[in-house]
């Protein structure tokens, strides 16, 4: 053996053999490292193609030579590196940077989803004009500002979220226009409803609380027509004070009508309280009978010495209609209402004249105040009841209100107290109150129309309510604008130079908003306007197909991820004019998961129009999507180049889905629902539910002869208990965390698809794949509340119900409550 080393390295190493299986998410491309690109150059020193080579006996490393071949090894080991890195990124299945995704989707026409700006509907609070006192100076300029009857919402109209704890404040704009009047802030569902009086009723309100009512009052309840007993009188038992309704509630024992004679009291009868109850004179006169014989003898000459009463005992000697009152009574006056009662029989009367005279009669003296009665009947039935009469008399108006209604609200209607005729069709509110499940809710809805109802207004839906609501919590926003995520800016991208092709101008404030649309299969559209020299130029997808006239341009991200503006070489588009600053651009900037705020967090007005006085989004803002990520891209570029924007076969419906801006999982059947058989695609979304602008696009991008159904999918939830054998030179705790680490990232709802089971052994092998486990045990693996141990579990599959409805599909995740049980095996 040579002791200087000279025969070492004598065969070549590099460079390695590359050879790659399909499926692979990471590729080996190297056709080398340092070793072997070191050791291949100090064996092409003996190669005989190098004679000149010959005398370099040495191969010590800190020899001159030996050292530049290791210098290079070094180099040839960087290149080796980064050229295996672009193998890695010129595949969709290796790719890892978002920039190759881009350029590889590209290729194939298709463009990352770059996210969408959520929305939401916000309410707006106007100012009432004040009533300026007629003393307020005309000086000029001294006068405050007049507070205007309405305010123009206009589009753009900027608004913004108090961030929490770890948030930063999100811009909302209004994308339409709305006449605002400061009655509409709020308009509660009425809660009352007009009070028909019908039989047996035993209740009414009054408005007023200082009617100085109490138990034992008598109420008289009049119609149009007494003549036909269209009237009531009732003794009340009860009085309560409403004052935060500013009305009394009154109630009596006895219903309403009668039910023998069979009559019914007036639908809307004219309210009196009868302050007083009266005898007429004479009530108390001793009994005639019992007055001394001699009195008798001499009474009227005595025409009436043996009878038990009085002769021409009576309510009033006067003729016609009269009744006699005990006492000096001014407090009655002509034609107020008067009831003469007996236990029997009872008549409503009207006063015609009131007389105060003295009477000497029955033994008995003194004022009486005499009342001629109109328009009653059966007189003849109290003449002569002078003891037993009694007499309700001092009639004071009240006034009736509507009675409570504790109905649900529901259907397509509500009605308010507040004056909204001036409300035109298709107007936007929104409906908040608590559902008859015990829930908060915020929905919107559209007007149909506004009319008068009564004393009340009517409005009328397009649609239904989605759900009934309790009454008494039910507000409709009125002045209502629809909002989205992002604040509009202005730029100057530069000046044209028509002797540059392609010439191009990056946007200067990132992210570029995206809003959500029905009308575009990728779910959004961007909001970015350009003008040159005043002229509109229009976005296409790309300058390929553009002619050398078109003032068109393309819209781009670089490897920076700025988002850039291309215009064309003058034969695909044309080329920008020159001119100082003359291309201009108008775009909002804003997107994303971060858009998607709570309710009540857009309470900041940025504008702030005369009139307007606050805002507020009782409903979350949804829809907010981030930009798409690398894994997400990986299966989603494939998908684009199958569905190409149309919808064709039932792949096709399902692909289409899959690439809609926001939904994560999708999934397609042809069902035979009681409509005839329908596609049914059932989606999960990220950011808010587009089931209406998924189920839109599809129409009009699928075909037109199939009937399409979008559904939201479900979630489904199984539960599992295992013991684990875990390699003594591994700790317990750390492999147990990581098995139930690996299992619940593997059946997450990242992870899982519409209707894809769960198999026993798939468990094992999860489990398996965490270092240190030597053997796993499943001793439980079920869905509901039974514990058993399945082979298999399956998700829901999408199904027609027994109503010949939909069924969705399903997913199936690890419930998020602990395991039964993760032991580790003894």
């Amino acid at each position: 053996m040579s002791e200087c080393g000279c025969c070492a390295g004598i065969s070549q190493r590099t460079p390695l053999e590359v050879a790659n299986r399909p499926g692979l998410s990471a590729i080996a491309y190297r056709v080398g490292v340092h070793s072997d690109f070191y050791a291949s150059m100090v064996a092409a020193l003996t190669s005989p193609e190098r004679p000149g080579l010959a005398q370099l006996g040495t191969r010590d490393d800190d020899d001159f030579t030996i050292a530049l071949l290791d210098a290079w090894a070094v180099a040839a080991d960087v290149i080796a590196f980064y050229t295996e890195r672009l193998a890695q990124e010129s595949y969709l299945r290796t790719a890892g940077e978002r920039i190759s995704l881009q350029e590889l989707g590209r290729l194939i026409g298709f463009r990352l989803n770059p996210g969408v700006a959520a929305q939401t509907h916000v309410a707006f609070a106007l100012e009432a004009p004040p009533d300026l006192p007629a003393t307020v100076s005309q000086d000029p300029g001294s006068a405050p500002p007049v507070t205007p009857a309405a305010v123009t919402i206009e589009t753009g109209l900027r608004v913004q979220s108090i961030p929490g704890p770890g948030e930063q404040p999100q811009t909302f704009e209004t994308v339409e226009e709305i006449e605002a009047q400061p009655e509409w802030n709020a308009l509660p569902a009425s809660t009352t409803e007009p009070h028909t009086f019908v039989r047996g009723d035993t209740v009414a309100y009054f408005a007023g609380v200082s009617l100085n009512l109490k138990p034992g009052d008598a109420l008289l309840l009049a119609g149009a027509d007494i003549l036909d007993e269209s009237w009531d009188l009732r003794t009340l038992t009860s009085v309560e004070v409403q004052s935060d309704l500013d009305r009394t509630e009154v109630e009596w024992a006895e219903g309403l009508g009668s039910e023998s004679p069979p009559v019914d009291p007036a639908p809307v009868p004219t309210p009196f309280v009868l302050r007083k109850r009266v005898n007429v004179f004479g009530y108390s006169a001793p009994r005639f009978d019992g007055m001394p014989q001699v009195f008798r003898d001499d009474y009227r000459g005595g025409i009436a010495k043996s009878d038990s009463e009085w002769p021409d005992f009576v309510i009033s000697p006067a003729s016609g209609n009269a009744v006699d009152l005990d006492g000096s009574h001014p407090d009655i006056v002509k034609d107020s209402w008067v009831v003469l009662s007996l236990p029997t029989n009872r008549e409503l009367w009207q006063v015609d004249s009131v007389t105060e005279l003295s009477r000497a009669e029955f033994a008995v003296s003194g004022k009486v105040t005499r009342l001629t009665l109109k328009g009653g009947e059966n007189y003849s039935y109290f003449s002569k009841e002078v003891r037993d009469l009694t007499v309700f008399a001092v009639s004071e108006l009240l006034t009736l209100v509507d009675q409570p209604d504790t109905s649900e609200v529901t259907g397509d209607t509500i009605v308010v107290d507040t004056d909204v005729t001036g409300m035109v069709p298709r107007r936007r509110l929104l409906v908040h109150g608590t559902t008859t499940a015990g829930e908060e809710n915020v929905e919107d809805v559209a007007v149909k129309s506004a009319d008068v109802d009564g004393d009340k207004w009517r409005l009328t839906l397009t649609r239904d309510l989605s759900t009934s609501y309790e009454r008494d919590t039910v507000v409709v926003y009125g002045n209502v604008a629809l909002a989205t995520h992002g604040e509009t800016v202005q730029q100057i991208l530069g000046a044209g130079q028509a002797s540059e092709t392609f010439q191009r101008f990056t946007l200067a404030h990132d992210p570029l908003t995206y809003v959500q649309s029905a009308t575009d299969p990728s779910g959004a559209v961007d909001t970015l306007a350009v003008r040159i020299d005043g002229v509109s130029w229009h976005e296409a997808p790309t300058l390929f197909g553009a002619g050398a006239r078109d003032r068109s341009f393309a819209l781009r991200t670089d490897e920076a991820a700025a988002t850039y503006v291309q215009f064309g070489d003058g034969e695909h588009g044309s080329r920008v004019p020159t001119g100082l600053n003359n291309v201009q651009a108008t775009y909002r900037k804003g997107l994303g998961a971060a858009g998607n705020v709570d309710p009540g967090a857009l309470s900041l007005l940025v504008d702030r129009p005369l009139g307007v006085k606050g805002v507020s989004n009782p409903s979350a803002a949804t829809g907010g999507v981030d930009p798409q990520d690398e894994a997400s891209a990986r299966v989603s570029i494939p998908l684009g180049v199958r569905a190409l924007g149309r919808a064709v076969s039932l792949l096709d419906y399902e692909d289409f889905a899959r690439v809609f801006s926001g939904v994560a999982k999708a999934n397609a059947a042809l069902l035979p629902l009681r409509a005839g058989p329908t596609i049914v695609v059932t989606v999960a979304f990220s950011g808010g539910d587009r089931i209406d602008d998924l189920s839109t696009s599809l129409r009009t991008f699928g075909d037109p002869t199939a009937d399409v159904l979008v559904v939201a999918g479900t979630t489904g939830t199984f539960k599992l208990a295992l013991k684990v054998a875990v390699d003594p030179d591994y700790d317990s705790d750390t492999v147990l965390g990581g098995v139930e680490t690996a299992l619940r990232d593997a059946y997450s709802f990242d992870v899982r698809d519409f209707v894809q089971p769960v198999f026993h052994s798939e468990i094992d092998a999860v489990a398996h794949s965490v270092a240190g486990v030597l053997a796993v045990d499943v001793d439980r693996l079920y869905t509901g509340s039974t514990a058993s141990l399945s082979e298999r579990l399956l998700a829901q599959q999408a199904a027609v119900g027994t109503d010949g409805s939909a069924i969705p599909a399903g997913l199936l995740v690890l419930d998020d409550a602990p395991f039964d049980w993760l032991e580790e095996m003894t």
